[in-house]
């Protein structure tokens, strides 16, 4: 157990991926609002390649795979990869799912959308430029990078299901990444979750970046 009051295994690069072990969904099954506003920005057709970094359980991957998007997915966890695999089966569509991780993933492809949400503050500290400059490559011109990650308020207290390897980062941090794009949004916000069935809350920092050239 750790300062915060939760069991940490240090064998496992993150513990969701004994949280994602049951049949249940940990995160639910209904996407997360972004992707509603996602569908606004770029209108769903199968010549439009996503990448959803970090999927979890695929509930975001396989949302918008319905919608008809070309969808590739990652996440470090054998657990999560299989329910994203198997979410997708029983929905009748197709997402190219792989275990991967964050701070060494390699994809030859180029992508329309690169999607993340609750996965970039696993970046190492190292590995922070590199993840960026990565990604933009990656990205065709006028494409979308849409990225969110919990920003360190000292009136917000960890979350109770706050993971080993996570770090809070700075207020505004994310944004000054894209200086070069444009920005569709860029906000913060505090928002109370119960993913660990106790209520807590957190402050996230969003942006949504256009790749102008």
């Amino acid at each position: 157990m750790n300062s915060f009051g939760y069991n940490l295994d240090m064998d496992l690069k993150t513990n969701y991926e004994k949280w994602y072990e049951g049949d249940g969904y940990y995160w639910g099954t209904e996407p997360a609002e972004l992707c509603h506003e996602l569908i606004k920005l770029v209108p769903p057709s199968k010549d439009v390649k996503v990448l959803d970094i970090g999927c979890g359980e695929g509930k975001d991957a396989v949302f918008m795979a319905k919608q008809g998007y070309t969808v590739s997915a990652f996440d470090i966890t054998e657990n999560g990869i299989r329910k994203t695999k198997k979410m997708a089966e029983e929905n009748g569509v197709e997402v190219n799912a792989f275990i991967a991780d964050i701070n060494d993933f390699e994809i030859d492809d180029t992508f329309d959308i690169i999607y993340s949400t609750g996965t970039i503050q696993y970046l190492a500290d190292d590995r922070i430029d590199w993840f960026f400059d990565k990604v933009k490559k990656m990205t065709r011109d006028n494409g979308i990078n849409w990225f969110n990650v919990f920003v360190d308020k000292p009136f917000i207290p960890l979350p109770p299901d706050w993971d080993v390897y996570e770090k809070m980062w700075p207020t505004a941090r994310l944004f000054t990444y894209y200086p070069d794009w444009y920005f569709e949004r860029m906000d913060e916000y505090v928002f109370e979750c119960h993913s660990s069935g106790v209520p807590h809350h957190h402050c996230m920092d969003v942006l949504v970046a256009r790749k102008k050239v």
